[in-house]
């Protein structure tokens, strides 16, 4: 399908959604599964695109390993292949993934032993025992490369010293994959600048992945559009694993979310509170961003939002996107360095035609603005196959117009 038509429904925002699995969780749990050697230990599995792929090629470990758009997928199997002692891999993937940043945690690789060389289609990675214990990030443009190397740390004869200095940018991903380990029987222990692996083996547990806090913002977005909305997300649960779960408080001012036996309900609020007046810090929480941006567009909400400093290097670069969007809606919007300013509200009439340039969250987070707009219109709407595949027929269980 070249392109997908996304109306507003008739009347308030009425839905029982079932949300994905989460992709993060997902792709950590069965990277120490293949570690185990036994994928079936997890249940539950994300049915995105991305740990569709990741499940593939850690069953089938062909030669080349094509990780399509996916940078947790690539970065998260360069550390695995570096442990596959005797086997030799390509990990490759599409050519703007591959023109994204890999470099720092190819050379922490390189610092505790691996064999990894820049080849055309990517890199070609000769597995090994690896003797290294030490590696030193500063500042680090991605949490995905400490969290690919505390997944094999275990593996190390001594361990791992990971030291992390200056900014930590998305760090609840971090968490997430200590988290991993300690339920597979690994216990890290954090110091005052990283944090430290002890050399061991994983224990064979099951594992059941839990629903996705980044796929619940697009409905927060909706239901602060929509007076009279209420949306059941079944199965979500405010757990402590997942750091996106912080779109609670940052959607509050419009949204009530309310703990249910089957999961959690988001009703519009029908009073606004008033939103911070300070600048509101997201680097922790960056997936929530452009959901949150276009919330604030369309509620009139002028804001800073800083810690965006690694968005430049995502699968487009998301604050440059966001704000060709907003300027095309009629507000203002600038950056500088990782702080995002916006203010005014959406003025267009609409129609609005969304180009997502491979990047799944701008069509999941502009999709709900049909909300405002007489219709929008994205283009390649495929893309949200790499997270939530079933969005566009849970637009349409909603009561969302969509072909």
């Amino acid at each position: 399908m070249s392109a997908l038509t996304i109306r507003r429904p008739q009347g308030p925002l009425h839905a029982t959604i079932d949300l994905p699995r989460s992709k993060s969780v997902s792709n950590r749990a069965l990277l120490i599964a293949s570690l185990l050697g036994d994928l079936s230990l997890v249940s539950h599995l994300s049915d995105g695109e991305d740990t569709r792929a990741m499940l593939e090629l850690l069953r089938d470990r062909p030669r080349i390993m094509d990780c399509g758009a996916g940078g947790t997928t690539f970065r998260f199997l360069l550390a695995w292949a570096s442990v596959q002692r005797g086997e030799e891999h390509v990990i490759s993937g599409i050519p703007r993934l591959l023109q994204r940043p890999h470099g720092d945690l190819v050379q922490a690789l390189r610092t505790l032993g691996a064999d990894i060389d820049q080849v055309a289609n990517g890199y070609r990675v000769r597995g090994k025992k690896l003797t290294g214990e030490r590696v030193h990030f500063d500042s680090p443009i991605s949490s995905q490369y400490l969290s690919a190397l505390l997944l094999i740390a275990p593996l190390l004869p001594n361990g791992l010293e990971l030291k992390w200095t200056g900014t930590r940018l998305s760090e609840p991903f971090v968490s997430m994959t200590l988290k991993m380990l300690d339920h597979f029987g690994v216990r890290p222990s954090l110091t005052m600048d990283g944090v430290m692996v002890p050399p061991g083996t994983y224990q064979k547990r099951a594992y059941e992945v839990p629903r996705d806090w980044s796929s619940a913002a697009f409905w927060f977005e909706q239901v602060a559009l929509d007076t009279g909305a209420s949306v059941l997300l079944t199965g979500l649960q405010k757990d402590t694993l997942q750091g996106d779960r912080e779109a609670v408080d940052l959607w509050s001012s419009w949204v009530r979310a309310t703990p249910e036996p089957e999961g959690l309900r988001l009703t519009h609020r029908e009073e606004a509170a008033p939103w911070p007046g300070k600048p509101v810090d997201m680097r922790h929480v960056p997936d929530l961003f452009q959901p949150l941006a276009f919330t604030l567009a369309a509620r009139g909400t002028a804001a800073a939002l800083t810690g965006l400093d690694n968005l430049i290097v995502k699968e487009t670069d998301r604050l440059k996107a966001v704000g060709a969007v907003l300027h095309a809606l009629g507000c203002t919007a600038g950056h500088r360095g990782g702080t995002f300013i916006q203010g005014g509200g959406i003025t267009a009439k609409g129609p609005f035609t969304l180009d997502p340039d491979i990047d799944h969250r701008m069509a999941l987070s502009v999709a709900p603005l049909a909300l405002l707009l007489d219709r929008i219109t994205v283009k390649d709407p495929e893309v949200v196959d790499k997270s939530y595949p079933g969005y566009w027929d849970h637009l349409r269980q909603a009561g969302y117009a969509a072909s």
